[in-house]
């Protein structure tokens, strides 16, 4: 028995499946498979269930994977806190929202080439529900996004906040004074789809202001709704400091609404359940590299609140798609 069998019980068992098991391990699934029998013959157990189509562990199974979880997490640990970080190698998987990845992202590849060479990044740019299932399914290993993530077994890091305003081509001729929630209702809203943590704080505001009757068009790509509001398709909700250049050339001006909503705090969500030191290494060096606002964090702000509620009423739907 060697850490390489221990190694593919714990990825088949997190990844439910020998097939997702050989593509986390770059190896083949005959090759899992092989590895699996060897540690069965080993232990002279059976550790999954043949009679299952999924990948079920036997009784014997459950009691090993989570000796091995252990084994998993400590020679983690060894690697990342003892070795030399220009020596460690390994993957890890980083799943980022759009923004993060338009802003300070590159500076973070720099410094992680720097500091661990030999470690191997792949990056994945996807909205924030499609990350988190990401990250609970074991799929990435960390994620940066708008938070904090009201959700069991997550440990938010803050990496500051980023301040988003209402924007629109002058060509609209939206009138130059206070404008309400209501007011809006006359042009197009532009955000980003159903699955981003703004959609869901933006909803939770219009509901809260009685606004019902807008046309919202959604697209899963930020630079795209910018382009989409700059060519005066509608009013679009817009980080400020990366739209300033078209502010001040006069492509885009801001639309004063009140009342305002929260500033977004963006967060490194890590899985408390399976702890990576790598993982956990990249999110205190997001932290230090991110050039987002920082101030004092708060347990729990109204984006969080409103990415909670929608995940909440995913729930039901998820589980009948499972039925």
């Amino acid at each position: 028995m060697t850490l390489k069998h221990l190694e593919a019980l714990y990825w088949v068992w997190r990844l439910g499946s020998f097939t997702a098991a050989a593509e986390r391990l770059h190896s083949t699934q005959s090759a899992i498979s092989m590895r699996i029998r060897d540690l069965e013959e080993a232990l002279g157990q059976e550790l999954f269930d043949r009679t299952a189509r999924a990948a079920r562990l036997t009784t014997k199974g459950q009691e090993l994977v989570g000796y091995a979880e252990r084994v998993m997490e400590l020679m983690a640990e060894i690697k990342a806190r003892i070795g030399d970080p220009t020596i460690v190698s390994g993957i890890v998987r980083i799943g980022v929202t759009e923004y993060v990845a338009l802003t300070w992202l590159p500076d973070l590849v720099r410094e992680l080439n720097a500091r661990f060479p030999r470690v191997t990044l792949e990056m994945n740019v996807d909205l924030t529900l499609s990350l988190l299932d990401k990250l609970s399914g074991g799929e990435i290993d960390l994620a940066m996004l708008p938070g904090p993530i009201v959700q069991p077994g997550l440990r938010n890091i803050s990496l500051g906040f980023v301040e988003f305003a209402w924007m629109a081509s002058p060509a609209l001729k939206i009138p130059d004074r206070p404008l309400t929630p209501r007011d809006l209702d006359n042009w197009p809203i532009l955000t980003l789809s159903k699955t981003s943590n703004l959609y869901a704080q933006l909803e939770r505001w219009f509901e809260e202001s009685g606004a019902v009757g807008r046309r919202t068009d959604t697209c899963n790509s930020l630079s795209v709704l910018a382009s989409w509001t700059i060519s005066g398709l509608g009013i679009g909700y817009l980080p400020i400091e990366h739209f300033g250049r078209d502010i001040r050339a006069g492509r885009l001006r801001m639309v004063d609404v009140t009342p305002k909503l929260p500033d977004l705090e963006y967060v490194a969500a890590l899985d408390r359940r399976h702890p990576q030191p790598l993982a956990q290494s990249v999110a205190e060096l997001a932290v230090t590299v991110s050039t987002f606002e920082r101030r004092t964090q708060l347990p729990e702000t109204q984006s969080g609140k409103a990415l909670a509620a929608v995940a909440a009423r995913r729930k039901p739907a998820a589980k009948a798609r499972a039925r």
